[in-house]
């Protein structure tokens, strides 16, 4: 194990409207606002979901969509969306996880991938630190990996 203590900056508050895509809009959040090195909470809920999961033996994520039909709702309450917000090879890298939960409170989530579509709105809260938190991508396992 490995541990880094960074010291938090700021807290920068965003308000995601209909349609937009959680991923990119934390990213886009954080790259506005020159983030670095963070940690974040998202609360609302979407009508249209993705996420995965990582499987080891294809060294990739195998990934679930969920859209509303006749037997789903049509939306979902994001019940926690977490995550940190880096740097891989000089760019923003967002690693999150989402869960969800239906009108008849079954809850499913993994890691959090585009195409999770904010409906009616969407709350983050990012506490932006001081520094780098850097990530490398581990060829073994596939994975943007922490350095720390």
């Amino acid at each position: 194990m490995r541990s880094s203590k960074f010291p938090v900056e700021e807290v920068i508050v965003a308000r995601l409207d209909p349609g937009d895509d959680v991923l990119l809009s934390i990213k886009q959040v954080a790259t506005d606002h020159a983030v670095t090195a963070a940690s974040f909470t998202l609360i609302g809920a979407v009508d249209r979901a993705k996420f995965g999961f990582y499987n080891p033996k294809k060294r990739a994520y195998d990934t679930v969509t969920w859209k509303p039909g006749r037997w789903a709702p049509k939306l979902l309450e994001i019940l926690a969306c977490v995550g940190l917000v880096g740097q891989l090879d000089g760019e923003t890298h967002v690693h999150a996880h989402i869960t969800l939960k239906g009108y008849l409170g079954f809850t499913f989530g993994g890691h959090l991938m585009e195409g999770c579509r904010i409906n009616p709105t969407g709350e983050l809260t990012l506490l932006k630190a001081r520094g780098t938190l850097t990530r490398r991508l581990d060829k073994t396992l596939n994975l943007a990996l922490l350095s720390l």
